[in-house]
């Protein structure tokens, strides 16, 4: 059984005078020093093979080649894994070729503490100041043509500048912004996997910013740059693009635990979570969000990209974007698939973009919404009920200046409160459970067919009205419906 990844940096230091001549190397040595988790151990070894072997029978685990560029070898753990690269030339030359100074650091196995939250800084071999950029919260490449060399650094740069919390070096920004040309020719794979991690991390609209001051927006998401210079009159104070990247700092203020430091900010987190929410039917509303923040991100960046080729203006400079939800659905799948995201992110994408606007839609303005509506909103968002009123509130909070929004707050809570943590009354859930297909063919003499989809979907709107609430009222009602009389 493969061990963890704590376990397994007691073994290496354990068994490291009798392995091959060995360095830990890049961001795990970064992330010890900084305290954040780590998942993943890389090493450089002159013997890549020899150590590999050794460390796979030492921890239990198996090696897994994986080839590319730097002739991987990856050992499973049980929550990370270990990857063994061949050290090319000398470690001073390895150093020199990697990316970034604060991840051209390395630690000699023989001076690998018990655990990596002890250790220390004097048994660090830093050939690029990159000790000095840890402390300075720093981004820097390694060498004038590190970027370069690589185009995916660019992304890269940005996405470490993100989850770390660093800023970016002047040069190395403007190298950035000089690889944006050539960023559309690395594969695809690796422009996904870096955006997949932007994306997760709690700060990803400064990551956006970076992306669009440096012109990497325009080869990731282009079609969030056609939303610049659209306007949206009279109801939003921002064209299209800057909306979009608004909702997105808004999200991200949402979605964090601790609230920010600004003080409009934090009092829209105050007002929103202070108050302890209900459990929606898919678990407690935080926990939901946290298991589907990185994918409700990306939908709230991109849930308006269908307004720039949907966008009418009326008589009177109304602007209208009839139908942008859907056809922004399908912009986002078709660029998510280009960046070979997985399927099931996309679909969810898809249903956000397509549902964005029903929280606003389920009811008119000062009513409140019926049980069948919410039984409705609920069937169709399924588990992404919760997601999409939050997309709600990141939309709403965009659409202008926080001092003109901040007092109706408490309103815009409420309502999307009801529609996240309604609960179906206890008769409609039993009830869902006794009255099937086969019991409506059975009450109405019906045939098969979409007649009888149709009767269950209106028996369950009845019972979630509390309209129904019993086994033979539910069978009378689906009689009246086969028969016309209701």
């Amino acid at each position: 059984m493969p061990r963890s990844l704590t376990d397994a940096v007691a073994t290496i230091a354990r068994n490291a005078p009798e392995l091959p001549e060995a360095y830990l190397v890049g961001g795990a040595v970064r992330d010890a020093l900084l305290g954040r988790p780590i998942s993943e151990l890389d090493i450089a070894s002159a013997t890549p093979d020899v150590l590999a072997a050794q460390l796979a029978e030492a921890l239990d685990s198996s090696v897994v080649p994986l080839g590319g560029l730097h002739g991987l070898r990856r050992m499973p753990l049980d929550g990370g894994w270990i990857d063994v690269t061949p050290i090319e030339g000398s470690l001073e030359d390895d150093l020199a070729r990697r990316d970034f100074t604060v991840d051209a650091l390395a630690v000699p196995l023989t001076a690998l503490p018990n655990s990596l939250d002890r250790l220390n800084r004097t048994e660090v071999l830093d050939r690029h100041e990159g000790l000095a950029d840890l402390d300075a919260r720093s981004i820097r490449q390694v060498s004038p043509s590190a970027i370069a060399a690589d185009p995916l650094r660019a992304l890269r740069a940005i996405r470490l500048a993100t989850v770390l919390e660093f800023t970016i070096e002047a040069e190395t920004e403007g190298a950035t912004a000089a690889a944006a040309p050539e960023l559309a020719g690395v594969a695809a794979e690796r422009l996904g996997a870096e955006l997949a991690l932007l994306f997760g991390s709690r700060r990803a609209a400064t990551g956006l910013r970076l992306l669009e001051r440096t012109a990497l927006l325009e080869v990731c998401f282009p079609e969030l740059i056609a939303g610049r210079g659209i306007s949206q009159r009279p109801h939003h104070t921002w064209d299209v693009l800057e909306h979009q990247l608004v909702a997105l700092e808004w999200m991200d203020v949402l979605l964090d635990h601790e609230p920010p430091r600004d003080e409009r900010q934090a009092a829209i987190w105050h007002a929103t979570w202070d108050e302890p929410w209900p459990d929606t039917s898919w678990g407690a509303m935080r926990t939901h969000l946290d298991e589907h923040a990185p994918v409700l991100r990306l939908a709230t960046l991109l849930h308006d990209i269908g307004k720039p080729s949907t966008r009418t203006v009326e008589a009177d400079g109304r602007t209208r974007f009839f139908g942008h939800g859907p056809v922004g659905a399908e912009l986002a799948a078709a660029r998510l698939r280009s960046w070979r995201f997985p399927e099931r992110p996309i679909a969810r994408v898809q249903l956000l973009l397509q549902q964005h606007l029903r929280p606003g839609q389920i009811a008119a303005p000062g009513e409140l919404p019926s049980a069948r509506a919410l039984h409705r909103f609920q069937r169709r968002l399924g588990d992404a009920t919760p997601d999409v009123c939050l997309l709600f509130l990141a939309d709403s909070l965009a659409t202008a200046p926080i001092e003109e929004l901040l007092p109706r707050w408490p309103a815009y809570v409420a309502h999307v409160q009801r529609i996240a943590c309604w609960h179906e009354p206890a008769s409609a859930r039993r009830l869902a459970g006794l009255v099937d297909g086969h019991a409506v063919l059975e009450a109405t003499g019906l045939e098969p067919g979409p007649e009888i989809g149709r009767i269950l979907e209106a028996i369950a709107e009845a019972a979630a009205a509390g309209e129904v609430t019993a086994h033979a009222e539910a069978l009378d009602l689906a009689r009246r419906l086969a028969h016309g009389e209701d």
